[in-house]
C-alpha cells in the first residue's frame, strides 16, 4: 500500500498556535498523530508537543520495522504520554496541570489500528461515505448518553472535555482496529478547528476533491471561511491509501511539527519499503 501524506496547520484567529501534527515512518510501519493543546490552560502548547514527543520516540524506538502489536502500542504510548505531562507539570511545579487532545493512527500491512483522547477527530472514508470516525470524549458528544440522567427541560451542557492527557484525572483512552485498507481509502486527522465548523457532510465531500496535496489545503480554508472572526486553531493530516510499495510523503513545511532529534518529516527512517 502507498500512502499520501499531507498535514497542514493555521492559526486561526487565536494569539497562538496550540495544535500539533506530526507523521512517522520505518518504511513499513507508519504513525500519524496530532494533538490540539487544551485553550486556558497554561503550556497547552507544550503540552501537545509532548504528547507527540512522547508517540514519536516510542515508534522509532519499538518498531523495528514493524510494531508487533500496534493497538496494545497505541494504548499504551497515550499512558505513557499522559505520564510524561504529569511529570513535567510536577518538575516544573506548575499550579495547573498541562492538557492535550491527542488523537493517533498506525498504518502497517493494510491495516489501521487508531486510538484517541478527547475531541481531536479521526474520520475514514471509503468512495466518499463516511466508514467510521472517533467519538469526542465531551459533553456535548455524549448528549444522548445523558438524556435520561438531566432534569426535564434542562439540556446537556455545551462542549466541554470529560478527558484529556495531563492532569490528575485518569484519561479515557479509546483504541480500536484492525481496519483493513482499500485502494482510495482517506484518513483524516484534525482539531477542533477543522470539524468544528464543518459539518460532516461537507466534510467529506471536500475530502474526496482530488488528491492530498489540494484536499488538505481546501479543508483548512473551508473551516476558517465558515469560522470567520471566531476561527480557533485549524490543523489537519489526510492520507490516501494508493497502490503501490513506495510511501509518498508531502509535508507542510509551514506547520509546528514535532520530530525526534535524529528524524526529519520528509526522511523515511530505517530500512526501505519492503513487501506490503
Amino acid at each position: 500500500m502507498n500512502y499520501q501524506v499531507v498535514q497542514e496547520t493555521h492559526i486561526g484567529h487565536r494569539r497562538r498556535n496550540e495544535d500539533r501534527v506530526g507523521h512517522w515512518s520505518t518504511g513499513q510501519s507508519w504513525l500519524l498523530a496530532l494533538a490540539d493543546g487544551m485553550g486556558g490552560h497554561p503550556h497547552g502548547d507544550r503540552a501537545a508537543e509532548g504528547a507527540l514527543q512522547t508517540l514519536s520516540d516510542l515508534f522509532l524506538r519499538q518498531a523495528q520495522p514493524e510494531l508487533p502489536m500496534p493497538g496494545a502500542f497505541l494504548d499504551m504510548a497515550f499512558r505513557e504520554a499522559h505520564r510524561r505531562l504529569n511529570a513535567e507539570a510536577e518538575e516544573w511545579q506548575l499550579k495547573e496541570h498541562h492538557s492535550t487532545t491527542l488523537v493517533a493512527c498506525v498504518m502497517q500491512k493494510g491495516l489501521l489500528w487508531w486510538a484517541h483522547c478527547g475531541d481531536s477527530r479521526l474520520y475514514l472514508s471509503r468512495r466518499g461515505e463516511l466508514v467510521m470516525r472517533t467519538r469526542d470524549h465531551s459533553l456535548a458528544e455524549r448528549r444522548e448518553e445523558l438524556a435520561s440522567r438531566l432534569t426535564p427541560g434542562k439540556h446537556a451542557p455545551g462542549h466541554v472535555l470529560v478527558s484529556c492527557l495531563g492532569g490528575k484525572r485518569r484519561p479515557t483512552v479509546e483504541s480500536a482496529g484492525p481496519w483493513s485498507l482499500a485502494e482510495g481509502d482517506r484518513v483524516l486527522l484534525c482539531s477542533d478547528g477543522l470539524w468544528g465548523p464543518l459539518a460532516d457532510a461537507e466534510l467529506l465531500h471536500t475530502l474526496h476533491q482530488g488528491e492530498m496535496p489540494a484536499v488538505v489545503p481546501g479543508l483548512i480554508k473551508a473551516a476558517l471561511a465558515a469560522a470567520a472572526s471566531g476561527s480557533d486553531n485549524v490543523t489537519a493530516l489526510g492520507c490516501l491509501c494508493q497502490p503501490g510499495s513506495n510511501a509518498s510523503w508531502q509535508p507542510a513545511p509551514s506547520a509546528p511539527l514535532v520530530a525526534s532529534p535524529d528524524t526529519q518529516f520528509n526522511t523515511l527512517p530505517g530500512p526501505g519499503p519492503g513487501p506490503r
